[in-house]
């Protein structure tokens, strides 16, 4: 546990220096009709995984004119006809790979395809996703941003999407990559939807509820993630908003707190706990215009009490719900007090 607790620390100390966006991206977005509904719901940036240019470029203008981001496959559009108007599309960064340790990619091809777009894109930056915090292979130091999904509702334990992000962000930091932005991936879908690796193992899955969502996202700012993806925007093909408002309903809520919250998330500086906390709790705070933010999170399946300091009225809570002398199982707080 004290070891835990050092490499939280030291993910603190190294993300204090650290100033960059921080996005909040969706993922498999298909219809540029559908960017303006994306970004009403807080969403920064859109991922799709379409790799045809002309199915991209509609997408670019969309996110352009909505203000938002876009990650996308560079590899058709090299080369093509697009390429240099795609010098101004407004790029997070190229997503070179998804998931290399799953597919087997030696470091030597990922290598060269970051080269590959960086020499067609000088301007962008890349990205890649690995699908878990700890691979045999290491590519923590090839891509510009590292991104990391763990999807674990229901049938793993909820804080394993928060200790896979802090070993990815380990994982940068023994490869001298430390500096670099880490995105967490979460959950917005259910595992019923896709293939099972073993056919005849009894097919578990469901959707992720609000506070799930919430929690997994918050779990990786604190081990480390400095933007959140969401995967993925669809349902058995058709858009959750149309196929599923109530699923929806749920990943907007979270994802409209966090984009209150993302000057502080961008702008703060991360600084020493006003008072300490043990485990299960664990408690982080940023100093943002003379106000300090804390989020403490229950990582825990039962009901911790909170301490009494926090119980204060001078700590208001900048999120949804009520104080309580007990934060509920794999509960969150975000919480705002003047400095």
């Amino acid at each position: 546990m004290k070891k835990w607790l050092l490499v939280v620390g030291l993910i603190t100390t190294a993300l204090g220096a650290h100033a960059a966006p921080f996005p909040i991206c969706m993922y498999n977005v298909r219809n540029p009709a559908d960017v303006p509904v994306i970004k009403e719901a807080g969403f920064t940036c859109i991922q799709s995984y379409y790799k045809n240019p002309e199915k991209l470029a509609p997408l670019a203008q969309a996110a352009a004119e909505n203000g938002l981001k876009t990650v996308f496959y560079p590899n058709e559009v090299i080369g093509s006809a697009y390429e240099q108007a795609a010098q101004n599309w407004p790029m997070l960064a190229w997503y070179l790979v998804d998931e290399p340790d799953v597919w087997k990619w030696p470091r030597s091809r990922v290598t060269a395809a970051h080269e590959k777009a960086r020499a067609a894109f000088p301007r962008h930056e890349t990205a890649l996703v690995i699908g878990q915090g700890r691979t045999t292979t290491p590519f923590y130091d090839l891509p510009d941003n590292l991104m990391m999904d763990w999807y674990p509702v229901p049938h793993l334990a909820l804080t394993s999407f928060g200790d896979n992000v802090r070993w990815a962000k380990e994982g940068q930091t023994a490869h001298q990559a430390g500096e670099k932005p880490l995105w967490g991936v979460v959950q917005i879908f259910d595992w019923k939807e896709y293939k099972q690796h073993r056919p005849d193992n009894e097919r578990i899955g469901r959707f992720p509820t609000q506070e799930e969502i919430r929690f997994m996202s918050y779990d990786g700012i604190v081990n480390g993630a400095v933007g959140l993806f969401y995967f993925n925007f669809n349902t058995r093909g058709t858009p959750l908003p149309t196929a599923q408002p109530e699923w929806w309903a749920r990943v907007k809520a979270v994802t409209q707190e966090l984009a209150r919250l993302r000057p502080v998330l961008e702008n703060g500086q991360l600084v020493k706990n006003p008072l300490s906390v043990r485990a299960p709790l664990l408690l982080q705070t940023r100093l943002y215009e003379g106000y300090l933010y804390l989020i403490l999170l229950n990582r825990s399946d039962g009901a911790v009490p909170v301490p009494k300091r926090l119980l204060k009225k001078k700590y208001t809570l900048f999120s949804v719900g009520e104080k309580a002398d007990k934060i509920p199982p794999y509960g969150v707080w975000v919480l705002k007090k003047k400095k």
